[in-house]
Order: C-alpha cells, then structure tokens, then sequence
C-alpha cells in the first residue's frame, strides 16, 4: 500500500514539475492576427479560435520594431536574442491578449497617445518636482533660522 502511495505521490510531483516547466519556458513571439478578415456570425467556444499566428509577410514590419516598447509598457518578461523576441509560453496561451500587443505595435493612433499621455504625466512630474523643491527650500529655510537662533541662545547662555 505505501508503495503505490509513493509511486502515485512521485508521478504527481514529476507531472506537476513537466507542466510548470512547460508552461514557463521560453519560446519565440509571434504577432496574432484575427483568423478570419470577413469574420461570419458562428458559435465561438474558445476565444482563442477567433485567431491564428501571424506569417512574417502577414504583418508590418515596423511590429518587430515596437513591440519591445509594448512588453516594456505592459511589464511582459522577455529575453532577447539575435533580435528574437521570447516570451513565456504562458503568456501565448491568452491569443486575445498577443492580439492587442500585436495590434498596439503597429498602431499609430496608439503611439500618438502615448505621446499625449507622456506629455500629461510630465506636465504633472514637473508640478510634483515643482511643489517638491518648494516644500525643501522651506524646510531648508527653516532650518537655517532655527539653527541661527540656536547658535545664538547658546551664546546668551553661555555669557
């Protein structure tokens, strides 16, 4: 009996350590397109049968371009190599979301909000660095008065 609780323990634990390794490993990206460009009315099971791996001559070239800036943006782990692009095998299994990557990096009314929504958040760090110096100045300020008129307490003490 122990001995077949053992076999059954160890089976689990090497298919569960096969899966894990499985679904973190690294392979290459690949962009998504939608499978069908006149897309007809049918019952959809999986989300990811709407889509398929994209060929090379199937997509533009400025997506192996851009779509570092996007895995950046979305704080996606990514290995570079030889100007591949390898991604954790994990992340394909959500072709919906390798999709919106993909359609992101060759969008530019995409890239023209990121420009605007750069722009924003720099208008808003200079106010905070702005309120920030301000903020140091007085409390150096403060500091220096109350050092004086420390500095000069001890001198009256001292006379």
């Amino acid at each position: 009996m122990k001995k077949k609780i053992f076999i059954a323990v160890i089976s689990l634990i090497v298919f569960y350590s096969a899966y894990y390794y499985w679904q973190n490993r690294y392979v290459e990206l690949k962009p998504v397109i939608l499978a069908d460009e006149n897309h007809t009315r049918q019952i959809i099971f999986f989300d990811n049968d709407l889509y398929k791996f994209a060929e090379p001559n199937e997509i533009s070239p400025s997506y192996y371009k851009n779509i570092k800036w996007i895995l950046d943006g979305s704080r996606v782990d990514y290995i570079e190599k030889n100007g591949i692009i390898y991604v954790r095998n994990q992340f394909l299994d959500d072709m919906n979301m390798v999709w919106n990557y993909t359609t992101r990096a060759i969008s530019t009314e995409y890239f023209e909000l990121e420009k605007k929504r750069d722009s924003t958040h720099l208008i808003y760090e200079k106010k905070c660095a702005d309120l920030r110096r301000k903020k140091i100045e007085s409390i150096l300020k403060t500091i220096k008065t109350d050092s004086i008129k420390f500095h000069e307490d001890q001198k009256n003490k001292g006379n």
